[in-house]
C-alpha cells in the first residue's frame, strides 16, 4: 500500500463524464452589455461594470452563488467612478478592480469586502490610467500586465501590486511587445497570457509563459487559429482554456480550446450554441466554466450566461479504462482502481476547490491508495489520466468526486 499524507485533497465525481456541452442558464440580472469584469472570491462570483447600450458606462455590480446558480444585486463601485475595461482580480476573500476607462483613463484601485459590503478605496497606480489591461495572481502580488492608455493603442508595462503591503513596483516590460486586451491566467505558480493587440493592432496568438523567481517570460505555444483579443483564458484542473473574442477580420467567436502547459497540445472543445462572442465576464469554479454578457457577431449586447460542466474531461470513442473509488465517503484511506487490462501508464491529478493541483502521482500496477487521514473534511477533486508512453502526453482523462468526512 501506498501512503500520501496531503495537507489538502481531492474533488471527484462518482459517475464518469461523457460529454462537456455548454448550457444557457440565468440572464445577467441587469442591462445587456461588453467590456465588464469580474472576480471570484469561494463560491461566489461578482460581475459588473461594462458600457450598456447605447455606449452608457456602468459601475453596477452583482454576486452569482455557483452553488445555487442565483444572482444578486451587491453595493455598486462608488458613484462618479462607472467604467468599461477594467481589470478584476481577488485575493484571501477581498476582490478587486482596477482600472478602466469612463469619463477619464482610471488608475484607481477598489478592494471589496463581502462580508461588509463595502469598496475600499487602495493605492492607485503610479503611473497613467488604463484600460483592457490582463492580470494574474501569484501568491500575494497581482501583475497587470498591458493595456491602453490615453496616449497609446498598446502598452507593454508591467505592475506588480503587492496586495498586503498596498504598494506597486515596475516590472520589466513585455518582451515581446505591447499588448491590450489580452487574456491571462495562473497556475498560482507561473502565469500565462495569450492573444491581445499590439501596437500596429494586430490580433496576435502567441501564449507565454511567466515566472515570478525569474521575472521572465518564455513563448511556450502558438495558438493553431487566428490571434485575436476580448477573448478569455482560465486554468482549470491542469489545462488552460480560452474560448470567445474577435479576430483582426472582425469574426467573432465561439469555441472553446484547451491546451496543457506540459504537453502543450491544444485541442478544440465544445462550442456555446449561438454566435460568436466577445467582451463578456468569464469565470469558473474548480469544475465549471461560466460566460455571462458581452456583445455578439451582430454587435448586439448580450446578458446571457452559459456554463460547460468539466470542460478538460475528453472522452473519446477510443478510451478502454474506467476508475473506481472506494470508500466514498472517505474517512482515512482510500483507493483508485483503474478498470483495464493491459500494463498501460496512468497518472493520478488531485485538485482543491482552487482548482490547484495539490499532488501528481504516476498510477502502478492500477492501484493508488491515499491516506487522508488529516485531511480537512469536505469535497475535492481528482483527475486520472492515461498515458501516452511513445510521446508521454495526456490522451485520455476522466475526472470523479469524493467526500471525506471523519
Amino acid at each position: 500500500m501506498k501512503k500520501i499524507v496531503l495537507f489538502f485533497l481531492v474533488l471527484l465525481s462518482s459517475e464518469i463524464i461523457f460529454s462537456q456541452s455548454w448550457v444557457q442558464i440565468t440572464d445577467f440580472p441587469s442591462t445587456e452589455r461588453d467590456d465588464g469584469t469580474s472576480f471570484v472570491i469561494g463560491d461566489t462570483a461578482y460581475c459588473g461594470t461594462g458600457l450598456k447600450p447605447f455606449f452608457v458606462a456602468s459601475n453596477d455590480m452583482y454576486s452569482f452563488d455557483m452553488n445555487t446558480e442565483t444572482w444578486a444585486t451587491i453595493n455598486s463601485l462608488p458613484a462618479g467612478t462607472e467604467r468599461q475595461y477594467a481589470t478584476g482580480f481577488s485575493y484571501n476573500n477581498f476582490g478587486f478592480i482596477f482600472g478602466g476607462v469612463g469619463s477619464v483613463y482610471y488608475n484607481d484601485l477598489w478592494m471589496y469586502d463581502p462580508i461588509t459590503g463595502n469598496w475600499q478605496a487602495k493605492t492607485p497606480l503610479p503611473a497613467l490610467g488604463r484600460m483592457g489591461s490582463s492580470c494574474f495572481v501569484i501568491n500575494d502580488t497581482a501583475y497587470i500586465v498591458g493595456g491602453r492608455t490615453s496616449v497609446a493603442q498598446s502598452i507593454s508595462d508591467v505592475w506588480a501590486y503587492c496586495i498586503s503591503a498596498d504598494t506597486w513596483t515596475p516590472k520589466n516590460n513585455l518582451p515581446f511587445g505591447a499588448r491590450w486586451r489580452a487574456s491571462a491566467t495562473t497556475d498560482n505558480t507561473k502565469g500565462y497570457l495569450i492573444f491581445g493587440k499590439d501596437s500596429a493592432s494586430v490580433s496576435r496568438k502567441e501564449l507565454y509563459e511567466f515566472n515570478p523567481a525569474t521575472n521572465l517570460w518564455t513563448q511556450i505555444s502558438t495558438f493553431p487559429g487566428n490571434g485575436r483579443a476580448y477573448a478569455a483564458m482560465k486554468f482549470i484542473s491542469g489545462d488552460l482554456l480560452v474560448l470567445a473574442g474577435l479576430d483582426s477580420l472582425g469574426k467573432s467567436y465561439n469555441d472553446m480550446w484547451r491546451i496543457n502547459p506540459s504537453s502543450l497540445v491544444w485541442q478544440s472543445l465544445d462550442t456555446i450554441p449561438s454566435l460568436g462572442r466577445r467582451g463578456g465576464m468569464c469565470f469558473n469554479s474548480s469544475t465549471t466554466i461560466y460566460y455571462t454578457a458581452g456583445i455578439n457577431q451582430t454587435n448586439n449586447r448580450l446578458k446571457e450566461t452559459w456554463k460547460v460542466f468539466n470542460p478538460t474531461t475528453i472522452i473519446e470513442n477510443g478510451i478502454d479504462f474506467n476508475v473506481e473509488l472506494f470508500p466514498n465517503p472517505v474517512t482515512n484511506d482510500f483507493t483508485i482502481r483503474i478498470l483495464s487490462e493491459g500494463n498501460k501508464m496512468y497518472i493520478a491529478e488531485l485538485y482543491n476547490v482552487m482548482g490547484q493541483v495539490i499532488y501528481k502521482d504516476k498510477i502502478e500496477n492500477n492501484t493508488l491508495t491515499l491516506d487522508i487521514a488529516i485531511v480537512p473534511q469536505g469535497m475535492y477533486i481528482c483527475k486520472v489520466s492515461e498515458i501516452n508512453s511513445s510521446q508521454t502526453n495526456q490522451s485520455f482523462s476522466i475526472m470523479k468526486k469524493i467526500v471525506v468526512q471523519h
